[in-house]
């Protein structure tokens, strides 16, 4: 209880609002999808260079309808500026001037920040197929072990982020890493590549927006929390999630500035749409209040409580190959 009066009376001093501006967003570019010159030479080496193009093309395409799904950013275009040029010189001359949806020349808006993502990893490499054969002489019989060939793709790339009205780089630039472990089983071919760049560019959007506007909670009423961020920002139906009251500390020395984060309960998402999810608090609740921070917890897999019945049953194996051998010396003997 004292814990919970405490946070309440530090709540008014909490800095609730973040670097950028409250109460409209940030406008934004995304610059072209660079690719590491080292990367497009492997690539080259394993005979995957077409294979890299897919990625990439996917990849540029896929990040930018993930970053706009987040409904954080007003995305602005400059990869079909010559599609733009050519309605404002149409307009210029066949348009009615009247028309309120003209379109003029010299009236687009500015970008805040440029996010510039870039590939810096990949390889498709396949494991040949292996076999290996173990004769048992006190049975007179052989066994022959057959491992399959696995193929294994990784993929990696970074966002850089710029500050346009200095051309200051941000000091922390969003990274993913993913491979084909985490597709599902029935994704095959030639669709790997694509599914593989749609989850990068997902993670990749999600770490950009979490990293520049944390998700926050906007209401709280009794036990149910609501949260500016949908199920394509990560907090999908029956996701376990934490709060934390933040609050900025600045560092004399460098003047940079820290957010601090103190837990202060627990939820589980319930529902919620592609702008909005709500959640009920679970647990102890020591000062949820809006402006705390949500981040999704990461559900830890049950594949590794099987590991140990295996080892156990593996064992079991060995000690069995073990007793004929010892039946054998006393044979001898």
């Amino acid at each position: 209880m004292i814990i919970r009066v405490l946070i309440l009376v530090l709540m008014p001093v909490i800095a609730l609002a973040d670097d950028l501006a409250k109460g409209e967003k940030e406008t934004i570019f995304i610059g072209d999808l660079k690719v590491l010159p080292s990367v497009i030479e492997l690539s080259k080496k394993q005979n995957h260079d077409l294979d890299l193009q897919r990625v990439i093309e996917s990849l540029d395409t896929q990040f930018i309808t993930s970053l706009n799904a987040t409904r954080v950013f007003q995305l602005v275009d400059r990869k079909r500026q010559s599609d733009l040029d050519q309605e404002q010189r149409f307009a210029a001359v066949a348009v009615d001037p009247n028309d309120k949806n003209i379109a003029q020349g010299a009236k687009m808006a500015g970008a805040k920040f440029a996010f510039l993502p870039q590939i810096d990893g990949f390889e498709d490499r396949t494991t040949a197929a292996t076999s290996s054969t173990k004769k048992f002489t006190f049975i007179d019989k052989s066994v022959t072990t057959t491992k399959a060939a696995v193929r294994s793709i990784y993929l990696s790339a970074v966002v850089q982020i710029i500050d346009t009205t200095s051309g200051k780089l941000l000091p922390d630039s969003p990274s993913v890493q993913v491979d084909n472990s985490m597709l599902p089983g029935d994704v095959t071919g030639d669709r790997m590549y694509v599914e593989l760049a749609k989850l990068a560019a997902t993670k990749l959007a999600q770490n950009t927006v979490g990293l520049m506007r944390p998700p926050k909670v906007l209401d709280v009423t009794g036990t149910q929390i609501m949260i500016n961020r949908g199920i394509v920002s990560g907090f999908p139906v029956d996701t376990p999630i934490e709060i934390y009251a933040i609050k900025e500390v600045k560092d004399a020395d460098t003047g940079e500035t820290f957010r601090s984060e103190f837990p202060v309960g627990k939820a589980k998402i319930v529902r919620g749409d592609e702008k909005q999810s709500f959640a009920t608090i679970e647990g102890e609740n020591l000062g949820i209040a809006p402006g705390c921070v949500a981040r999704p917890l990461k559900v830890k897999s049950e594949k590794k409580a099987a590991q140990p019945k295996a080892t156990k049953s593996k064992k079991k194996a060995t000690n069995a190959e073990d007793k004929p051998a010892e039946v054998k010396k006393d044979k001898d003997w």
